[in-house]
């Protein structure tokens, strides 16, 4: 049976994440990404996390996640835009400029 803290918090979870800090890290990125559908995929991202020792792997998963990232929006911008000129349509995906 794992330890349990006065609170009902689990040491282990605490051991565990002192010894990798980098999971943290990699959960966050994900919560922001995933917002309210991170949890199906807590499970897998805890084993991921276990193999992201070194700064260079975070770096190296961090662009791996933003070029996954950026290829699924302009495939989706691409897309919509096949199908909308399909219709006769044309559009145009320009940044939006930011105000101060």
């Amino acid at each position: 049976m794992e330890n349990q803290d006065e609170n009902g918090g689990n040491r282990s979870n605490f051991v565990r994440y002192m010894s990798n800090p980098r999971s943290f890290t990699l959960k966050k990125w994900f919560v922001e990404l995933l917002g309210k559908d991170f949890t199906p995929h807590n499970n897998i991202i805890e084993r991921i996390s276990s193999a992201i020792v070194t700064e260079q792997d975070m770096k190296e998963f961090g662009g791996l996640i933003t070029t996954v990232y950026e290829k699924a929006y302009r495939k989706a911008v691409d897309d919509y835009r096949e199908q909308v000129e399909k219709l006769g349509l044309k559009i145009n995906v320009v940044p939006q400029n930011r105000t101060s």
